[in-house]
């Protein structure tokens, strides 16, 4: 008998402590889950972290892009404008009293402008002669100005262009 009770104790001991172990177990693999869960987290955030950091990327490049073509327009712009300003320093002689003056061309420049303009085939001879006032006359018809073969400031204005142009 006593070593039935012997044996019923060891066995009630193992059982016993079997279970405690089991419990620690339990206890170590919830911490664990616990921590895995924590490290997939993490890592959803920094998938979700790097997307942002690509869209962000994308949207500065776009940015960068849309820069550069409002700097192109811009030096396209400023271009403009100065050649704008050549052109009204071509055609005014400084101002007098606040008034701008013409400043008239040499007949050799209205054959010369008249020529690039594709209205004149003569020789650039500086003679304002039939064939010349007759390209006047078709620049000024073309340009809905009065063709009256006379270079006035409307119409200079307008053909003084084409000396610039090389």
């Amino acid at each position: 008998m006593r070593l039935v009770a012997i044996v019923c104790l060891a066995v009630s001991v193992v059982f016993m402590s079997g279970c405690v172990t089991t419990k620690r177990y339990k206890n170590d693999i919830e911490q664990l889950q616990s921590k895995v869960n924590e490290l997939e987290a993490a890592s959803k955030q920094r998938v979700d972290a790097e997307s942002q950091l690509k869209d962000i990327e994308a949207a500065m490049q776009r940015q960068s892009e849309v820069n550069d073509a409002l700097r192109r327009d811009l030096d396209i712009a400023k271009k403009r404008l100065d050649d704008s300003q050549k052109r009204i320093n071509a055609i005014t002689k400084g101002k007098g009293q606040g008034k701008s003056q013409l400043n008239m061309p040499s007949a050799k420049e209205i054959q010369e402008a008249l020529s690039k303009a594709g209205f004149y085939a003569g020789t650039l001879d500086g003679v304002i002669g039939p064939g010349t006032k007759e390209a006047i006359r078709k620049f000024q018809e073309a340009n809905q100005l009065t063709p009256d073969g006379v270079v006035g400031s409307k119409t200079w204005t307008l053909l003084v262009k084409y000396l610039e142009e090389k």
